[in-house]
């Protein structure tokens, strides 16, 4: 299928006529072109073959614009034409600098200043706005020009000038403005007034002492305008929190707006209320919200009956007590019946409007108070612990553990000892995400707890129960919780944390799970130095234990390691030993990984150079500062093997042995991919001449490691095409390297003419006559729509290996499977492979699958993007890709 690249639907930028037009056969009169050279130019785009065929279209539009713009005499109207095209071309470029097109700000600038409609204006203000850099030579000239405007007497021109300054804050205009700016505070356009008070704000927000103007004018403007309302006076004294300055003012509305019949009423009630949430709420208006409350919760009108329980929330309870007793009125009692609603709108409401009030005011938790709900009803609240939305799980923990701690207690001893077996990856993170919500409810700041706490849960969730550590897969999603929630420690708490966390590594008969390993390398590398553990008991420790983890849990280790190295004046014989002995049967990420820290180890000077580089002590930040630094240093040759005589260290290494150089970042992998390029189809399939199978000479008891690096070696000499049947039989019968010859080969003296139709390029999808063939069903999905619709869901690394290979192991998934050649459409230069999902149980949303994009590099290994709506599909092809 041929793909016609950058087909959009007619859009407009603000009010200037920019349009696409997204259908080849619609007329110049229908598609809204701005002149018959705009009409033109979107044609050829659309006809373009390729991306990269339509930029070449758009850079050559830049340039005739440019060299016709350097001869001068453009009129305005063509100066508009011409301004609408450059943006069409830079908001179609594929990549543009937007200094590219300064050329044209002369141009934009005078249609600024002399255009005759608003609209010309607009469209120069829009170009300079979009393109004009900071402090910019003609910025002094653009300012004339929006001074001129401001003292317009036209009030659209007065709102656009203040619209520009809104969007183009700059320290330069304000001393030229400000006093206008001050003035058009009183104007009598409300439009005027809003923009003006943006305006303002936006210039010197960041000088708290200048906003005094604005500060005055506001409150002024909500004083003179009592009994009524100034909505956008009130709504900037809120961002502005002046509120308590006009807090007699913003009691004295509630009762005046409340009392307006029809909507208008409902709109300024919720502007007074979240007034009064910044102010103090009279002891009368109480009443007055407790009558909101009984008014708008049948029906309820969502956002007002949430506004008015959170203005409740800063009263104390006596007095909510009081007027509850003096009108006989329960605000819980109110919004009951939401709780058997089932719209999840309706039960977030009543979770969060029930976390506003103390639970002594509905839950009758003191002597002579009287519980509001029912005993089914509480059951109802605590079935909403499981629900599927997980902010509605914390705030009912939040709620439950107001009233009774021990209730989350229970809660928590039931998930932790009752954790479900046989649970998918995605179903097992879930479940983890619920604890570690317990778990932050209940320890609050208290880190040595939390820490006590998350070494419980993952005792259980990746203890001995649930196999070894190098067969389970990272829970991303407590990874991110777990760090995130101690980021918010104070300083004391997090370095008793991480302390405690940290001390298990040092502990030789300790079980600990990937998830947690990769939480503690994390934070040990943010706070080495700074815990009461020994960095070099604790590098002991990870080295011992690298061997017990996969390829993603290894990496964070090696690179923690390398962290750690540095607050060690020498590094043991054994540490040494253990990396190097990781490294011979790793693939070639890891090595990468285990050569930076026999390359650093022993260069603290260097060590310390490249962590005050980093811009945060975070191990991604350190990542960063390492990759840089073997960026600067440039290309090297492999690190030498390291001498391990059992009296060697570090400093011991003789003179005369070979220097150990840093890793290019090439090897590192983890360049900015560059943009995609096409290129021809794949240089070669493998040839039965490449090398032919061999039997191993012994076998060995190696870890997982060692394993991978021999399937590796026997992927690599593969000599032919296996198809999914055969590998499905050889994977019952016994090792790969016994499979019997077979003669599906691929014949390498094809004609280059042959019929793309009868073969796919990078393998052969040949099957026996009683296989049955592995095919998607007719009509075959489209790779480019199943790649723009799982957008939200993006993966992308480095493969140690070629495409072949990748796509043989993709095979053995035993998923249907489709093969994109590189020469064909969409995204030509790259190999396109569409996985199927699972099939579905009834009633179950269907998924896309998996689509993976593989551009082949140098040194036998490819780039690869994969996109996949199935979680489980998606973890499983993501480890064999890491593990290769």
């Amino acid at each position: 299928m041929s793909r016609r690249p950058h087909k959009r639907p007619l859009t407009r930028l603000t009010s200037a006529p920019i349009l696409l037009c997204s259908q080849m056969d619609v007329t110049f009169i229908n598609s809204g072109a701005l002149s018959r050279a705009h009409y033109s130019l979107v044609r050829k785009v659309e006809s373009a073959q390729s991306p990269q065929a339509a930029d070449q279209i758009h850079l050559s539009e830049i340039d005739g614009i440019r060299r016709h713009f350097a001869v001068g005499g453009v009129s305005l109207k063509e100066c508009r034409e011409k301004l609408i095209i450059l943006l069409y071309c830079s908001m179609n470029l594929t990549h543009v600098n937007p200094g590219e097109l300064a050329f044209a700000l002369p141009q934009a600038v005078n249609l600024a200043e002399m255009g005759r409609t608003l609209r010309d204006k607009q469209l120069g203000f829009i170009f300079c706005t979009e393109v004009m850099p900071p402090n910019h030579e003609l910025q002094l000239m653009l300012v004339n020009t929006i001074r001129k405007d401001l003292e317009s007497l036209s009030t659209a021109r007065v709102c656009l000038a203040l619209s520009v300054l809104i969007q183009m804050p700059n320290d330069e205009v304000i001393p030229a403005v400000q006093s206008q700016l001050q003035a058009l505070f009183m104007h009598k356009s409300i439009s005027v007034r809003r923009r003006a008070y943006l305006a303002y704000h936006s210039l010197l927000h960041n000088d708290p002492s200048r906003l005094t103007p604005l500060e005055d004018a506001v409150v002024l403007r909500i004083q003179r305008t009592l009994p009524s309302i100034d909505s956008c006076a009130m709504a900037v004294a809120m961002k502005l929190n002046q509120v308590d300055s006009i807090n007699d003012e913003v009691n004295a509305l509630l009762p005046i707006v409340w009392q307006r019949p029809g909507r208008q009423s409902q709109s300024l009630t919720l502007l007074v209320l979240r007034a009064l949430r910044k102010a103090k709420l009279s002891m009368p208006n109480v009443g007055i919200v407790l009558d909101i409350i009984k008014r708008t919760s049948s029906p309820p009108v969502r956002v007002l009956l949430r506004e008015a329980f959170l203005v409740l929330s800063s009263v104390s309870t006596e007095v909510i007590q009081e007027c509850q007793m003096q009108q006989s009125l329960s605000p819980v009692a109110c919004i009951r019946r939401l709780l058997t609603s089932k719209d999840p709108n309706d039960q977030y409401l009543f979770v969060s409007c029930l976390d506003c009030l103390s639970p002594t005011l509905w839950a009758g938790t003191l002597p002579g108070t009287i519980a509001v709900l029912d005993e089914w009803e509480v059951q109802e609240v605590m079935k909403l612990l499981d629900s599927h939305d997980r902010l509605v799980r914390k705030i009912t923990l939040r709620v439950l553990h107001a009233v009774d701690s021990s209730l989350v207690k229970a809660y928590n001893t039931q998930l932790l000892h009752n954790l479900p077996a046989g649970l998918t990856l995605s179903d097992k993170g879930e479940y983890v995400s619920r604890l570690l919500d317990v778990g932050v409810l209940q320890y609050g700041n208290d880190g040595e707890q939390y820490a006590r706490y998350l070494k419980d849960l993952f005792g259980v969730a990746e203890g001995d129960t649930q196999g070894r550590t190098e067969d389970m897969s990272v829970l991303e999603v407590g990874l991110e919780m777990i760090l995130t929630h101690i980021r918010e420690f104070d300083i004391t708490s997090r370095i008793s944390c991480v302390t405690a966390l940290a001390v298990p590594v040092t502990e030789s008969g300790a079980r600990i799970g990937p998830t947690l390993m990769v939480v503690i390398s994390a934070l040990a590398c943010e706070y080495c130095g700074k815990i009461a553990t020994s960095p070099l008991s604790l590098l002991q420790g990870m080295a011992n234990r690298l061997v017990s983890y996969g390829v993603t849990v290894q990496d964070a280790c090696l690179l923690s390691m390398i962290r750690m190295s540095a607050e060690c004046d020498q590094i043991p014989h054994t540490i040494l030993k253990l990396v190097t002995e990781i490294s011979q049967f790793s693939g070639k990420r890891i090595r990468n990984r285990c050569g930076l820290f026999l390359t650093y180890c022993g260069q603290r000077d260097v060590l310390t150079s490249i962590i005050a580089q980093a811009s945060s002590s975070s191990l991604p930040d350190f990542l960063v500062a390492l990759t840089t630094y073997g960026s600067n240093a440039g290309a090297s040759p492999p690190v030498p093997p390291v001498n391990l005589k059992p009296s060697s260290t570090i400093s011991g290494l003789s003179p005369g042995s070979p220097p150990r150089a840093s890793l290019s970042p090439r090897q590192l992998r983890y360049e900015a991919y560059g943009t995609p390029q096409a290129v021809p189809s794949l240089r070669h399939l493998l040839s039965p001449s490449r090398g032919t199978f061999s039997s191993p000479g012994s076998t060995t008891s190696r870890t997982r490691s060692s394993s991978r690096a021999s399937e590796r070696r026997m992927s690599s000499e593969l000599v032919r095409t296996i198809t999914p049947g055969e590998l499905t039989i050889a994977a019952a019968q016994g090792p790969l390297q016994e499979l019997p010859e077979l003669d599906h080969v691929r014949n390498s003296n094809a004609s280059p003419n042959e019929d793309l139709t009868s073969r796919v390029d990078l393998i052969s999808l040949d099957t026996a006559c009683n296989e049955v063939p592995v095919t998607f069903p007719t009509p075959e999905p489209d790779f480019e729509d199943v790649w723009d619709a799982m957008e939200d869901s993006n993966l992308r690394g480095w493969c140690e290996s070629p495409m072949d290979n990748v796509v043989r192991l993709l095979q053995s998934l035993q998923h249907s499977m489709r093969v994109i050649a590189v020469d064909q459409p969409p995204f030509e230069g790259e190999l396109k492979v569409l996985v199927a999902a699972s099939p579905n149980p009834p009633l179950v949303e269907p998924k896309q699958g998996a689509a993976l994009r593989l551009r082949e590099s140098e040194e036998e290994s490819c780039l690869w993007r994969l996109r996949c709506d199935d979680p489980e599909l998606r973890t499983t092809i993501k480890r064999l890709l890491e593990d290769i």
